[in-house]
């Protein structure tokens, strides 16, 4: 009996070793190609106060600190963001800027770069009084092409995707949808874009959901030491408090990267 003991001890000591190995030695694989990587390439759409076009923005600058660290330039570009999807997958782009899930083939990194709330914007003669999750019921609601999906909403509702944020909005104004759902920040944009101004005895903007948005990794011996180089520089700079400034500069919650 104790002989069976030790065998099934000394099995499992077996079993834990070669994965630890393993591990181990995909660590060093990680290590070893992130070393010969001397520029990543970031793909994503133009989002005013993340990616702006002259090189300003939340993710920008949280992408240029990141790799700083590993002696890495980042270059961006534009492109929306189902084909920045393709792009990664078909290895021509590093990662791209940002989703709360993974497309097909791809992986999202550990820490995100933005967490928030999002909302809705609806005319309330059509609507009427706000009864939280309820009032999106199999009602359709406008989003940006590729921002959101069914599994945002804790209800049946019909999605139906538009070029713009401006566009979506003015679906809603002209009384041809229900709801407009996207974030606080590119609502407002799309009120300025619109040329409107937000009367609130017409509208209302109410939270439907909270999420997190991550880059969007390739499973490919580059795109797993590009996404590990990530998510270590995420981790140290968080440790040493050099990301909160970022996200203070730009008005945006800081994530609470100890829970990821």
């Amino acid at each position: 009996m104790d002989l069976k003991v030790v065998f099934c001890n000394s099995t499992q000591m077996k079993i834990i070793f070669f994965i630890v190995v393993q591990f181990c030695m995909f660590c060093a694989s990680c290590g070893a190609f992130a070393a010969d990587i001397r520029e990543v390439i970031s793909v994503g759409p133009n989002w005013e106060t993340f990616t702006n076009r002259d090189g300003s923005g939340l993710y920008h600058e949280i992408l240029r600190e990141v790799f700083k660290l590993h002696g890495v330039t980042v270059r961006h570009e534009y492109v929306p963001s189902d084909r920045g999807d393709e792009l990664v997958r078909e290895g021509v782009a590093d990662m791209m800027i940002c989703d709360d899930r993974a497309a097909e083939s791809l992986v999202l990194a550990r820490y995100p770069m933005y967490v928030s709330d999002y909302f809705v914007f609806f005319k309330k003669s059509r609507i009427g009084r706000w009864k939280g999750p309820e009032s999106l019921k199999n009602k359709e609601i406008v989003c940006q092409k590729g921002y959101y999906h069914d599994w945002d909403f804790p209800v049946p509702v019909r999605l139906r995707s538009m070029p713009s944020g401006a566009n979506a909005l003015n679906m809603i104004i002209m009384d041809r949808s229900d709801f407009y759902v996207d974030d606080l920040t590119f609502i407002e944009i799309s009120i300025k874009e619109a040329g409107k101004i937000y009367d609130p005895e017409k509208y209302d903007i109410r939270k439907a959901g909270n999420r997190s948005y991550h880059p969007l990794f390739m499973t490919s011996e580059r795109g797993l030491a590009v996404m590990q180089m990530f998510n270590d520089g995420i981790l140290q700079l968080h440790q040493e408090d050099q990301l909160r400034p970022i996200y203070e500069k730009w008005g945006y919650q800081y994530p609470d990267f100890d829970n990821f």
